[in-house]
């Protein structure tokens, strides 16, 4: 059954929509405060099996622990001063519609806590984000207006329009995220993987994370290249992120990534090919990288006859390009 999860885990994260849904739908058959912790607890409960098992941070169980949390600490310790009596369901998809902006405005907070939290980092879920953000703003709007023109509709139609709506807006959400993910893992339609290598004097730095490469359950540290993150978007625009995302681990301001390979992963499984962008980042300075933990400069001679140390598989695959761009840096320096 685990192996079976893994296998599909990146098509389960839509799972976690489910959890506020269901809240959303109870809220109207039971004791808010009760639903809302019931939700609230299911959604930690499991965000956290995915932490410790899956290695992945469901972005849709962060966003039903915080927006559903947030809600049911309102209403918890503040009774109907916050969230008067009726108006539970719109004030719950307000708090999850803020969540939504958020990770859409700032979706480097996701992935430095995947990063914080040495968790698979694959996908960004912004379309998805921006989904939720733009129908519910959309539907909020409307409902401000609703008692002028509530002799427009009838009690059910009324009733649709406060508390049915948001069900579908989330169900529309799953659905966009099941066949997003399909077409990125089937076709590499909307996601790649951006991997940038840091490298000086013929030598790469590498740094220790968790192998969440697929089958083991177990945390497995591995070395890998310093810096991987995930990228929406078309590939033109890929060296833009790569230059962006470089900042984290470079203090010059001159320096920027160069593309040296793209290439799709060719697993067993279908379900796990990935388009893949390799730049090197070439320091002329060690004091030019950032300080980062568990992280030193390899020469690539000791990777290839250190088989006891674990490396990432995906590592191990580019060292031919990465070992050529690292000396014909070294040799010919910044001339491009």
């Amino acid at each position: 059954m685990m192996k079976l999860i893994l296998k599909y885990r990146n098509k389960i994260v839509s799972l976690g929509l489910l959890p506020i849904i269901a809240t959303l739908i109870c809220l109207h058959f039971f004791q808010n405060t009760i639903v809302l912790g019931i939700g609230f607890a299911v959604c930690v409960g499991l965000l956290l099996y995915g932490i410790i098992r899956l290695k992945d941070l469901n972005f849709f169980l962060l966003l039903g622990s915080v927006g559903i949390g947030a809600c049911f600490a309102l209403r918890l310790f503040t009774g109907y001063e916050f969230v008067p009596l009726g108006s539970i369901t719109p004030i719950l998809e307000l708090l999850l519609l803020i969540v939504a902006f958020i990770h859409i405005t700032a979706p480097e907070v996701y992935k430095e806590l995947q990063e914080r939290l040495h968790l698979r980092n694959c996908f960004s879920f912004v379309l998805e984000a921006k989904t939720i953000v733009i129908l519910s703003a959309l539907h909020l709007t409307i409902l401000l207006f609703v008692d002028h023109i509530d002799h427009l509709f009838s009690e059910d139609g009324s009733f649709f329009l406060m508390y049915g709506i948001p069900v579908i807006i989330y169900i529309l959400c799953l659905v966009i995220n099941v066949v997003g993910i399909h077409l990125a893992l089937q076709e590499n339609f909307r996601y790649s993987l951006v991997r940038i290598a840091v490298v000086h004097d013929g030598k790469i730095y590498l740094k220790q994370r968790n192998d969440c490469t697929g089958n083991d359950t177990e945390e497995t540290p591995v070395w890998d290249i310093a810096m991987e993150s995930p990228f929406e978007g078309p590939l033109d625009k890929s060296n833009e992120y790569a230059a962006r995302i470089a900042k984290k681990i470079c203090t010059s301001k001159h320096i920027s990534p160069r593309l040296i390979l793209r290439y799709t992963t060719t697993p067993s499984d279908a379900d796990t090919r990935q388009r893949v962008s390799l730049y090197i980042l070439p320091l002329q300075d060690k004091n030019e990288l950032r300080k980062a933990t568990e992280g030193r400069f390899f020469s690539f001679d000791e990777i290839s006859e250190t088989a006891v140390r674990r490396y990432n598989p995906a590592l191990l695959s580019e060292l031919d390009a990465l070992q050529m761009a690292a000396e014909m840096w070294q040799t010919f320096g910044s001339a491009d």
